[in-house]
């Protein structure tokens, strides 16, 4: 990545200057958004997020992120001096201090074409670490932001590359910055808010298409542990992370059939919706 922006301004990497941004001692806030297909099909809603979750710190969105066409010319600009075409993140970093917000936006592109999806499957567990799912923002990024760092560092000593992650009621709730989601037959389950579950703008789009494809949709807030073993599916899916399907838990494997119409879907609706930017 060669450019950036910084306060409503392009620059080159090597011309940024965060110092100013970084003695004033702040909280910084960050925000990833998925691009491709020559758009950034779910800006309107992120920026929907951002704008309740920085309410939730006191401050306004800055005066660029209300003006939503200024803003997306400058960050297809953006991404075509970076020279990024395929797909790929833009990330928005909010330096919060007492009395205004400085921010920076870089962004890194993928080799995909399409929204991404591993191919290979994972092999999960769960983490030891629990949320709080009456705690406040306990849906949010911001509000998870350190459970997901403490349970990444659990993972560097566990053997599984993916975990599930519980609420104080030991009722499964979410991945790493993900939504889950099960199959069973033709049924999907997903945990319901009430769990504490982490909600992106990826999950109800997830939900709508499911019911477009007869597959019931059923968002519940008793799943434990040991109804993972009676699936016959199981997806993490995210707007940064993509769909990312599962291959196993303890003795039980999984099959990817409705997942990948899923995700066929979803990657048809994301196209779609980049047209209409157009």
């Amino acid at each position: 990545m060669a450019y950036l922006l910084v306060n409503n301004q392009i620059l080159k990497e090597a011309e940024t200057n965060l110092t100013p941004f970084l003695l004033n001692a702040p909280d910084v806030y960050k925000h990833s958004i998925w691009f491709g297909f020559g758009g950034i099909p779910m800006l309107d809603e992120n920026l929907d997020i951002l704008k309740i979750e920085l309410k939730s710190l006191g401050h306004d969105l800055p005066v660029l992120f209300q003006n939503r066409r200024e803003l997306f010319r400058l960050l297809k600009r953006m991404l075509n001096k970076n020279r990024f075409f395929r797909t790929g993140l833009i990330t928005f970093q909010f330096f919060i201090a007492e009395e205004k917000i400085d921010y920076l936006v870089t962004c890194k592109a993928f080799n995909d074409f399409d929204f991404q999806i591993n191919a290979q499957g994972l092999l999960i567990g769960i983490s030891s670490s629990k949320l709080l799912s009456h705690s406040q923002n306990s849906n949010s990024r911001f509000g998870k932001a350190t459970l997901w760092k403490q349970v990444c560092a659990e993972m560097k000593e566990r053997p599984s590359p993916a975990t599930i992650i519980l609420n104080e009621k030991d009722i499964v709730c979410e991945g790493i910055a993900a939504n889950l989601f099960m199959i069973k037959e033709n049924v999907l389950f997903t945990p319901s808010v009430k769990t504490g579950c982490y909600c992106d703008v990826i999950r109800p789009e997830i939900m709508r298409l499911a019911n477009e494809l007869n597959i019931k949709v059923v968002e519940a807030d008793d799943l434990e542990p040991k109804h993972l073993l009676q699936m016959d599916e199981i997806f993490f899916a995210s707007e940064t992370k993509g769909i990312q399907w599962v291959l196993g838990f303890e003795n039980r494997r999984y099959v990817h059939q409705h997942t990948d119409r899923i995700y066929a879907a979803l990657n048809k609706f994301l196209e779609i919706k980049t047209e209409k930017q157009k």
